[in-house]
């Protein structure tokens, strides 16, 4: 989920069941709100402990991680400013364990329990980065500059306050529920996704049948029974199940491509047999990230990995 959404929902969600009892808080509360986002500034560390959890969206994307943060936060805050220790600390595990939460409803999966576990999980509720939820959350900064230059009460506030708040409630009420009313419905090779806009959603399907591996996209809406299929058949020789088992592998080295659901298209070219993953979880205007790893025919030799970013071409 994307920085400007973690702060307004944070600030959202002070307002709402805090405002009351205190707004000393309220900036505190903001910056835990956002601060798991900040591990961006860890790449350099990356370099020299060589871990993958110092990525973004590691390690730092832990309930358990923010209980710690959170204690340390609250100590020197305490004895810098005199606030009670136990308020700060509290408020920072709720707040920090908030954007947690809220990226765990998110297509990425991430450590949630790290170091006392590594499995990494997601709910696939919303988009990673939904454009959608960014350009509203812009908005809610931008507009009060406006409106309130001719609403200026105190009751005007509010009502802007409590609308954006009632929308961003019903907005992740009716996706979480959507995901499980549709997810009722799936077989074990079927997954969903949800669509950039809320009523748009992909059933993403994929089989291997002997040698024959069958992969699909259903792009759907709730307003229509009639979907967008895009489709791949490939029926595969031994050594080219081998190629792309060996690309699975080599693709689970990868932090973030070995979290992603891949869409596997086969090239062959004279030579050269290559497996190129298209990550369902980028997809954005038809378009996809791809990986395309390159195996040399006759010495069975990995020859090398491309990226790049296009369009799933549908082969029957």
């Amino acid at each position: 989920m994307d920085f400007f959404t973690h702060l307004v929902f944070g600030g959202l969600m002070y307002l709402l069941f805090l405002r009351e009892v205190t707004f000393d808080y309220f900036f505190l509360a903001l910056f835990f709100a956002i601060l798991p986002d900040l591990d961006i500034f860890l790449a350099p560390l990356k370099r020299v402990l060589k871990s993958k959890y110092l990525e973004h969206r590691g390690g730092s994307h832990s309930y358990i991680i923010g209980i710690i943060i959170s204690l340390l936060i609250g100590l020197i805050s305490s004895s810098l400013t005199h606030q009670p220790f136990f308020i700060v600390w509290v408020i920072g595990m709720l707040f920090y364990g908030l954007h947690v939460s809220m990226d765990l409803l998110t297509t990425t999966k991430i450590p949630y329990l790290y170091p006392l576990s590594k499995k990494e999980h997601s709910f696939y509720v919303e988009k990673a980065g939904s454009f959608f939820t960014f350009v509203n959350s812009i908005i809610f900064i931008i507009l009060p500059g406006f409106l309130f230059r001719f609403f200026s009460g105190m009751l005007y506030i509010l009502l802007y306050i409590n609308i954006y708040t009632s929308f961003y409630l019903i907005y992740y009420f009716y996706r979480i529920m959507a995901k499980i009313f549709i997810s009722r419905t799936l077989d074990n090779n079927q997954k969903y996704f949800p669509g950039v806009l809320p009523f748009y959603f992909k059933l993403y399907t994929h089989e291997i049948i002997g040698n024959e591996v069958v992969t699909s996209i259903e792009k759907k809406s709730i307003f229509s029974k009639k979907p967008e299929i895009i489709k791949n058949r490939a029926i595969l020789s031994n050594q080219e199940k081998f190629f792309l088992e060996s690309a699975r592998e080599l693709n689970n080295n990868h932090y973030y491509f070995a979290k992603w659901t891949s869409f596997p298209i086969f090239v062959r070219k004279e030579g050269i047999f290559s497996v190129k993953f298209f990550f369902m979880e980028t997809m954005m205007h038809k378009r996809n990230m791809f990986i395309q790893y390159n195996f040399n025919l006759d010495t069975q030799a990995f020859i090398s990995a491309d990226q790049g970013s296009g369009r799933i071409q549908a082969i029957n």
